[in-house]
């Protein structure tokens, strides 16, 4: 099975920048451990467009990430990682 790309938008790298050094790596982490079953962990967001579906992956306890995954090219892209409370309010 091929393995998807991770590609960060700016604003995730924001994000992430923002977050403590060891959270944000722990972040980094579990987010690359997504690339081999990307479905497995996340939820779909039901609010989003169907046709580019928004879908959200728990990170840690209290950090979400907000990403969309592109099946025919295999990239997963992240756009947003911030604090569960914060993290729906764009969509």
């Amino acid at each position: 099975m091929s393995l998807y790309t991770i590609q960060y938008t700016s604003r995730a790298d924001r994000d992430l920048d923002k977050l403590p050094r060891e959270t944000a790596q722990n972040v980094v982490r579990a987010i690359h451990e997504l690339r081999e079953h990307p479905y497995h962990f996340i939820k779909k967001i039901k609010v989003s467009n169907p046709r580019h579906p928004v879908y959200s992956f728990r990170a840690q306890r209290d950090i979400r990430v907000l990403l969309s995954i592109h099946d025919d090219v295999l990239i997963i892209h992240v756009l947003e990682v911030e604090q569960r409370k914060h993290s729906y309010r764009d969509f």
